[in-house]
């Protein structure tokens, strides 16, 4: 069954105005995403859903597809807009500030909601000690190859029993349209962790990835990425993997 990727971009970010389009190496960042998403080989389309567009604008005048939605609390609300306006089954929502995203655990995303269509999944990594109380980096707690609880905050003495939450989710049509109809939890709300909507009402299996989460969730993230992208680029200037 074919398989969509989405990558949700906003400008408005609290904890980052205008990230999408921060550049990196001279790159926006947006770009760099939708290129790894290209490169994993394992997508019959690939779209950017915003509400900017500027955004947007930039994404095609690169040769990406774009699809506009309107404002959104989560990306997967926004995801589930534009995936409803593609009229697209099988989607992976892929966060737009995954510059480094792993194209293993893309591939491995996209092959387990194959797998389980009916089902929520979503992807994890080892969780770094020293974030164990860094509210930026969310938490999964996972049983039995499924996740159990999301939490910011984690004991240290329980750090064995998390694993790092990777911003990235897959979804059928069934699971789209009952997140819709639900309202944000109380959970969610206090958290701002979206799974947490649908815990406990829909499966959701966990990809585990051996490689490090290196997201850009605050502007320091950024000379991080940076020096990785630079000391894996190829001789022809493109960054293949981590």
């Amino acid at each position: 069954m074919p398989v969509s990727c989405v990558i949700p971009a906003r400008m408005r970010s609290s904890r980052f105005p205008g990230k999408p389009l921060v550049k990196i190496n001279g790159e926006e960042m947006i770009l760099h995403t939708m290129r790894r998403a290209l490169l994993a080989g394992c997508f019959d389309s690939i779209y950017c859903a915003t509400d900017s567009e500027i955004i947007a604008s930039l994404v095609r005048s690169h040769g990406y597809e774009a699809v506009m939605t309107g404002v959104h609390v989560t990306g997967s609300d926004r995801v589930m807009e534009a995936a409803e306006k593609l009229g697209l089954d099988l989607v992976v929502n892929l966060q737009g500030d995954e510059p480094l995203v792993d194209l293993d655990l893309l591939r491995g995303v996209s092959e387990a909601i194959q797998a389980e269509p009916n089902s929520w999944v979503t992807a994890s990594s080892i969780l770094d000690p020293n974030d164990a109380y860094n509210r930026n980096v969310v938490k999964v707690r996972v049983e039995e190859n499924y996740a159990s609880a999301f939490q910011r905050e984690v004991p240290l003495d329980k750090i064995m029993y998390w694993n790092c939450h990777r911003g990235i989710y897959a979804y059928g049509k069934e699971a789209r349209k009952e997140f819709s109809c639900l309202p944000p939890s109380n959970q969610e709300k206090e958290h701002s962790i979206e799974p947490l909507r649908i815990l406990g009402l829909r499966p959701i299996k966990v990809i585990f990835s051996d490689k490090e989460s290196v997201s850009v969730d605050v502007p320091a993230d950024l000379l991080k990425v940076e020096h990785i992208i630079q000391r894996n680029k190829t001789l022809d200037g493109i960054f293949i993997d981590v």
